[in-house]
C-alpha cells in the first residue's frame, strides 16, 4: 500500500511537470486547425489567425532586424506548424506575403531579404514543396539619409487537395556596412500566410443529393405515366 501511494505521487508530479512544460498552441477556423510550439516562435512572435490567413507582427527591440556600420549582420528565424483540415474541407494552396522597411548608404553598404516557404503534405503523403521568397531591388539612400523605404517579399505553393501538412516559413535578413560613413538597416514588420481551402461535401451530403435526384426522377416518371 505504501509503495502504491508513493508510485501514485510520483505519477502526479510527473504529470504536473509535463503540463508545466507543454507549449503546444492551437488556432482554429471552421476549415482547419493550426498547431505550433510557442517556445520556438523565434523572431516572428505570436501568430494570429483571422479568417483563413495567419498573421505575424514581429516587434520588440531590436525585433526581426539586421543593422550594421561595418561587416555583415544577419538575422535568421523559422516558424513551423502543423495544419489539419476539418471534416468537409481540403487544403489547396499557401500564399506568403512579407513586408518591412530598410535604408542603407555609403560605399559597399547594402541589405537583403531571403528565405523559403516549405509545405510537406502528410495526407496524402507527398514530397516537400519549396518556394523561395522573392523580393524586389533595394535602393541606396543619399549619404546620411535615414529615411526608410518599404520592401515586400512573396512566395506561393499550390499543393492540390491535402488534409494534413507541415508548413515552415524561414527568413533571413542581412545588412552590410563598409567604408567610412556607411550604415545599413533592414527590418521585417508584417507577415501574412493566406491558406486556400475548398469545401468538400461529406458522404451524407452526397447521399441526400442522390436521394433528391431520385425523387425528382420518380416524380417525373409518375407525371409521364399519368400523361401530365
Amino acid at each position: 500500500m505504501k509503495f502504491s501511494r508513493k508510485l501514485l505521487a510520483l505519477c502526479i508530479v510527473s504529470l504536473g511537470a509535463g503540463g508545466a512544460h507543454a507549449a503546444t498552441q492551437t488556432l482554429s477556423t471552421t476549415a482547419f486547425d493550426i498547431s505550433y510550439d510557442d517556445a520556438v516562435v523565434g523572431l516572428f512572435g505570436t501568430p494570429t489567425l483571422l479568417g483563413n490567413s495567419l498573421f505575424f507582427a514581429p516587434g520588440g527591440s531590436p525585433g526581426f532586424s539586421a543593422q550594421t556600420d561595418a561587416g555583415i549582420r544577419v538575422a535568421n528565424s523559422t516558424f513551423s506548424f502543423t495544419i489539419t483540415a476539418n471534416p468537409g474541407f481540403t487544403l489547396d494552396s499557401f500564399a506568403l506575403t512579407e513586408e518591412g522597411d530598410y535604408f542603407f548608404f555609403g560605399n559597399s553598404a547594402g541589405v537583403a531579404a531571403s528565405g523559403q516557404l516549405r509545405v510537406k503534405p502528410l495526407d496524402p503523403r507527398g514530397p516537400t514543396e519549396i518556394e523561395r521568397i522573392a523580393t524586389g531591388s533595394f535602393v541606396q539612400n543619399a549619404m546620411l539619409d535615414f529615411t526608410t523605404n518599404n520592401w515586400t517579399g512573396v512566395a506561393a505553393i499550390d499543393t492540390g487537395p491535402i488534409t494534413v501538412g507541415q508548413v515552415s516559413i524561414q527568413n533571413i535578413l542581412a545588412a552590410h556596412g563598409g567604408g567610412d560613413m556607411a550604415y545599413a538597416f533592414i527590418e521585417k514588420k508584417n507577415v501574412e500566410l493566406e491558406i486556400g481551402v475548398t469545401a468538400v461535401p461529406e458522404p451524407q451530403a452526397y447521399a441526400l443529393m442522390l436521394a433528391g435526384i431520385g425523387m425528382v426522377g420518380f416524380a417525373a416518371r409518375r407525371r409521364l405515366q399519368r400523361g401530365d
